[in-house]
């Protein structure tokens, strides 16, 4: 079969698995990159409200350029963190932080980032399998924005030079429960817009096209010690920044994703997935929060249309990936 007829098989793959998203949500991106170029492409340049993706591509990249720089140590603390968590801990949800707190009425920027540290941890640290607790937390990757502000001596998009963006008032327009109306522009996060819309958690917009060339920044090494990033150190799905497929066949990332895999959600409706050792980015791009029907249609989205493209892209990929219980 000719590249370009496994082109074409792919294109019509993800094209079955995205039928009928737009009774999922109203607004829907997508595309699929191998070695760099474009496979797929879906509405590739509709803006959204990446939300929690601002963990992996922007938090984690500012902490490894950190730590390449000899500024941090991922085995080390700081003096603003509680004693025993490590800057290794943050990025892999195993400090002990609650997962969420709302604290968009503690008062500034900065107050927010000082009430995040301090919120009591219901689990010790842990950095070795099987001690501490694994627990995706908001909270935590707030105390390390914290940390790279404190060492940085600058806000979090003058410490990040990527190509995305905090707001944009082109974006997909989302509805936020917790205001009781449609937003556009703004981040849905109300911790992230009590920060003035940049935060170590959530806060980038950008398209699924500009998403897949942002990641591929940690394929191909322009993200200092992305190679350190991708192996796993402790318990739980998480790497340092970035999640793994769990072994119950559930993750978002389909139910035979490739070995190697490494990915991330945001609460928005947005999911990014990539094989580094393979060239593989496949970006989906929902405004979940407009969808009906609970939970359940979004994530059988994700699934079809990801395994659509492990599937197309590399027979290999279909082969089962052995990994940590985990729950993304």
């Amino acid at each position: 079969m000719t590249t370009a007829s496994r082109t074409e098989l792919l294109r019509t793959a993800l094209d079955h698995a995205l039928d009928g998203a737009a009774d999922v949500a109203p607004a829907v991106s997508a595309v699929v990159w191998k070695a760099g170029v474009e496979l797929y492409a879906r509405a590739p340049d509709q803006v959204f409200d990446l939300a929690s993706l601002t963990k992996p591509l922007c938090t984690a990249e500012v902490a490894m350029t950190a730590v390449d720089a000899g500024a941090l140590s991922l085995d080390a603390g700081h003096a603003l963190l509680p004693r025993g968590v490590t800057i290794a801990q943050l990025l892999q949800h195993a400090a002990g932080y609650p997962a969420w707190r709302s604290l968009w009425e503690e008062g500034s920027r900065a107050d927010i980032l000082r009430s995040a540290i301090a919120t009591p941890r219901p689990s010790a640290p842990g950095s070795l399998p099987g001690s501490g607790a694994h627990l995706y937390s908001d909270l935590g990757f707030l105390a390390l924005g914290a940390v790279l502000e404190e060492v940085g001596g600058a806000r979090l998009d003058e410490l990040w030079e990527g190509p995305l963006r905090w707001g944009d008032p082109a974006a997909a327009p989302t509805f936020c429960e917790e205001r009781g109306r449609e937003i556009v522009g703004t981040v849905h996060d109300r911790n992230a817009a009590a920060m003035g819309g940049v935060a170590p958690h959530a806060g980038l917009f950008g398209s699924a096209r500009e998403v897949a060339s942002t990641a591929s920044r940690w394929m191909m090494g322009d993200v200092p010690m992305s190679y350190v990033a991708f192996a796993r150190r402790g318990p739980g799905t998480h790497v340092l920044g970035w999640d793994t497929p769990n072994d119950d066949g559930t993750s978002s990332a389909g139910p035979r994703p490739p070995a190697g895999a490494f990915g991330h959600l945001g609460f928005t409706g947005t999911a990014l997935w990539m094989v580094p050792a393979r060239g593989i980015v496949a970006v989906l791009l929902t405004n979940r929060v407009h969808a009906r029907g609970g939970p359940a249609p979004i994530r059988a989205l994700r699934r079809s249309f990801f395994q659509a493209a492990w599937d197309g892209l590399d027979p290999a990929a279909r082969e089962p990936t052995p990994g940590p219980a985990g729950t993304r």
